[in-house]
């Protein structure tokens, strides 16, 4: 039987030919980055160019993913985000998907809401009930904004993380006797996100 070929290998070589320089940047990057985390034949070439380009945009913190790729193997004890699902209708069924929570601002906004629907505003809601409670007719003041603000977006985020309920992007992969490949990353915004999940995940 004839050995499958490494494509990986190949175009990585053809790369080095047309960009030596940004071949031995993504060279450097997998050795120090994903070396010592997952054996190079479970990530395919889409994931570690995802996340070599990734990370020279600056748009994520790579460490949030490497914590929940560490957690996917059995290195970490805690996830710091909602567990993985897998998706259950074409195209996509059969693989699965991990979160991963990168700060944006669109994250932070989605994971916000989110809790707002989950957990309110308990400081607010505690305001209202003591101004019932002593019969005054104003339930905040000025100073009582801050907090408020506070407890919607540090509150309630906290809470979420607490619960292990933080959604952000994908990790997506695959499971093939009870070994994880790691496929790609997948940054969706919100809108595609419930577009897919609705179609293809839990």
């Amino acid at each position: 039987m004839e050995n499958p070929l490494d494509l990986k290998s190949i175009i990585l070589a053809e790369l080095k030919e047309k960009d030596s320089e940004t071949c031995m940047k993504i060279v450097a990057f997998q050795n120090l980055i994903l070396k010592n985390e997952i054996p190079s034949e479970r990530y395919s070439l889409a994931f570690l160019f995802d996340l070599f380009y990734a990370f020279e945009r600056g748009s994520i913190n790579i460490q949030t993913i490497i914590h929940e790729i560490k957690y996917l193997e059995g290195k970490k004890v805690q996830s710091r985000t909602k567990e993985a699902s897998q998706f259950k209708r074409p195209p996509l069924k059969g693989l699965w998907h991990k979160h991963y929570f990168d700060g944006s601002i669109p994250t932070l906004a989605l994971n916000v809401q989110n809790a707002l629907g989950n957990y309110g505003i308990p400081y607010f809601e505690k305001k209202i009930q003591e101004a019932i409670e002593s019969g005054k007719e104003q339930f905040v003041k000025a100073e009582d904004i801050p907090y408020i603000v506070n407890d919607i977006v540090s509150g309630n985020l906290q809470r979420r993380r607490e619960q292990q309920k933080t959604t952000g992007e994908w990790i997506v992969y695959a499971i093939h006797e009870n070994v994880t490949y790691y496929l790609c990353l997948a940054s969706v915004c919100p809108e595609m996100r419930n577009f897919v999940l609705n179609r293809g995940a839990r």
